[in-house]
């Protein structure tokens, strides 16, 4: 027998927040996925480092959540305590590990910070011009993000790419020259002036033409943005929990009551 008065208020209402706790979901999986995307196009590591678990951790979650306000939908329109009872169980579990996570994310910023430093200045240092996939990486993160090295242009100087072009007497050829920095450094990489600009003189006198920020900075800035997503995002669903936790609640006692 379907539910009547009020109880059926407060049925449709776990239906409307469970279908916005479902959305929710989706949308932090698909946020989480461009996260990763977003950022692996720069990081080439071994994706085991604490900024891409939390990434890995945020799409488990927004799985779990999509899954979970699915259930809580249809326990909803069955009117079954027992997919209600399952469901609010979940969602004060995913609560849990919400606020877990948080507390984690927060207390290991510091140690992200550090990770993420010391990956792409070995990107820079030690790789570019090794690795293929390294290579592309850095080129790809310097173009886009705006930026010349790791900590700024300096960084090439005593670089595996220096060493390279110092090895086939390069370097040499180019009188008063210390040390070349890619072609992605430059504003305008395809035109004329490139190739000059990305020899730097020993005076360390750099043209308007190369990106002067180094990639750190531009990095951290990127970060920060995806961290203050998370945070609104993150608020906004434990609002939604809230509700569907104590809507769906209610339902179910009332249910099991009227089952027994």
């Amino acid at each position: 027998m379907a539910v009547k008065g009020c109880m059926a208020c407060i049925k449709y209402m776990v239906l409307i927040v469970n279908f916005v706790f479902w959305l929710a979901g989706v949308a932090l999986l698909s946020l989480s996925i461009w996260m990763y995307v977003d950022t692996a196009a720069y990081l080439v590591t071994d994706h085991n480092d604490k900024f891409f678990v939390s990434i890995y951790i945020l799409m488990a979650a927004g799985s779990l959540m999509t899954l979970v306000g699915f259930l809580g939908c249809c326990g909803a329109m069955q009117e079954s305590s027992c997919m209600l009872g399952t469901f609010s169980t979940f969602v004060i579990l995913i609560f849990a590990a919400e606020v877990a996570g948080a507390v984690y994310g927060y207390s290991h910023k510091d140690e992200v910070k550090d990770a993420i430093t010391k990956t792409v200045t070995n990107m820079v240092k030690n790789e570019y011009s090794v690795q293929d996939a390294v290579t592309l990486s850095v080129d790809t993160m310097q173009q886009k993000l705006k930026c010349c090295g790791a900590s700024g242009i300096g960084d090439w100087e005593n670089s595996s790419f220096n060493s390279k072009n110092r090895e086939s007497g390069l370097l040499s050829l180019l009188q008063g020259v210390s040390y070349k920095v890619p072609n992605s450094c430059c504003v305008n990489k395809d035109s004329t002036s490139c190739d000059a600009a990305t020899s730097i003189a020993a005076a360390n006198t750099f043209t308007n033409s190369l990106f002067s920020d180094g990639c750190l900075t531009k990095m951290s800035d990127k970060i920060e943005k995806h961290l203050f997503t998370i945070i609104v995002a993150g608020i906004s669903i434990a609002v939604i929990q809230i509700f569907g936790f104590v809507f769906s609640l209610v339902l179910c006692c009332y249910v099991s009551g009227r089952e027994y």
